[in-house]
Formats: C-alpha cells, sequence, structure tokens
C-alpha cells in the first residue's frame, strides 16, 4: 500500500523548488511511485519547467496548492489557462504543453513512463 498524506497542512510544508536556480529535474517532495504505466509524484516549484510531451499516454496534474498558467499545444486547439488548487487536468496524448507558476504552484503528476520529451524552446519556434 502506498499512503501520502496531501492534506492542506502537509502540502503546505512542501518546499517549492525555484527553477531558475537548478540545473537538474528537482525530486518530488514525496518520491516517485509507479502507478499502472505511470510515474506519480508532486511537482512543487516556481518558474517555469521545460515544455514536454508524452507520446505513450495522457498526463493527468491535479492542482494542490497556487497556481499555474498551463499551455497546451494542440494544433488547431492551442489553449493556455490558469488552473487553480483543486482542478484537475487531463493533458492529451502528444500534445506539447508547459506550466508556468510565477508565484508557486504544487501539483500531483501521473505521468506515462514512457514515452517524454523535453525542451526549453517553445516547440511552437524551434526549428
Amino acid at each position: 500500500m502506498i499512503n501520502h498524506d496531501l492534506s492542506r497542512e502537509a502540502v503546505g510544508r512542501m518546499a517549492r523548488v525555484d527553477l531558475a536556480n537548478v540545473t537538474e529535474e528537482p525530486a518530488s517532495p514525496i518520491g516517485e511511485f509507479d502507478f499502472h504505466d505511470c510515474v506519480c509524484g508532486i511537482g512543487a516549484f516556481v518558474g517555469r519547467p521545460p515544455w514536454e510531451q508524452h507520446t505513450a499516454g495522457d498526463e493527468l496534474l491535479h492542482v494542490l496548492s497556487g497556481e499555474s498558467e498551463l499551455t497546451i499545444l494542440d494544433g488547431a486547439n492551442d489553449v493556455s489557462r490558469v488552473v487553480r488548487a483543486g482542478e484537475l487536468v487531463v493533458v492529451p496524448r502528444g500534445s506539447w504543453h508547459s506550466n508556468d507558476a510565477p508565484n508557486g504552484v504544487t501539483m500531483l503528476y501521473l505521468t506515462p513512463r514512457d514515452g517524454n520529451r523535453h525542451s526549453w524552446d517553445d516547440p511552437r519556434t524551434a526549428g
């Protein structure tokens, strides 16, 4: 059995990593665990992580505290919106996406284990 405290108090104690000051992906405050074909954990950060694309499946994001502007590139259906604490988002398979959290966000993620790409360059302008 896997059991993690994700109460408001526990989430409030999780340190958010300032992405401007890191050179590698920060560790999840609860560690990572497997769920079906996904890697699960907590992202707690300030700033913008690299763009991501998951070709092996959808990604689930559940915002636990703070907010982030989530941009999803999906051809003609590109969308950018603020997601806030309590919201759950499913990012469609194959869609480049990025979060921007200048004031910080803490979110639970379920990310496909395989088929992942990352880029600091915006896929819309990368050549």
